[in-house]
């Protein structure tokens, strides 16, 4: 079997920096609004707090995927055979590797691959947490510059 799999000095760093990532960003939104308080905090820190979370959330599934990946090349064998129709078990050709989005797929002759080893719902996931985190950070950037505003037009009628 053709196997265009990453190798482990590539998959290991990137599931460690997603890790740390995911930690770091959880962990300053979660403090944000505890130190705040939530009934206390203000719109511009709940939805930096938010954009924050939803970050981690999307580093910690895209580690996820990466994870599947980690195998050798038995297990990436019987992976596939478990992913395409039985009949074609004895034709797969290769396997194809991608870390954007995370996915093996298993190549069989005559042109077919089927997904193997990651989740169906990690790509969708990190994509969706990706989009909330971007949304919430542009909101409140918008709300940071809108209460910027605010306190400049009170402190000039003062």
């Amino acid at each position: 079997m053709n196997n265009d799999q990453p190798s482990m000095a590539v998959i290991l760093p990137i599931i460690l920096v997603g890790l740390i990532a995911a930690a770091t960003s959880a962990g300053h939104g979660a403090s944000s609004l505890a130190r705040h308080g939530i009934r206390r905090a203000d719109l511009g820190i709940r939805l930096r707090a938010g954009a924050a979370l939803a970050g981690g959330a999307a580093a910690l599934m895209y580690v996820w995927g990466a994870v599947h990946l980690v195998r050798d090349e038995t297990m990436t064998t019987q992976a596939c055979r478990e992913a395409v129709p039985v009949e074609w078990a004895a034709r797969i050709s290769g396997v194809d590797v991608s870390l954007l989005p995370v996915h093996l797929n298993c190549h069989v002759t005559g042109g077919s691959s089927y997904a193997a080893a990651v989740p169906e719902y990690v790509n969708p996931a990190v994509l969706g947490f990706a989009l909330v985190a971007v949304v919430l950070g542009v909101f409140a950037a918008l709300e940071s510059e809108r209460q910027a505003r605010v306190d400049f037009r009170a402190e000039k009628t003062r």
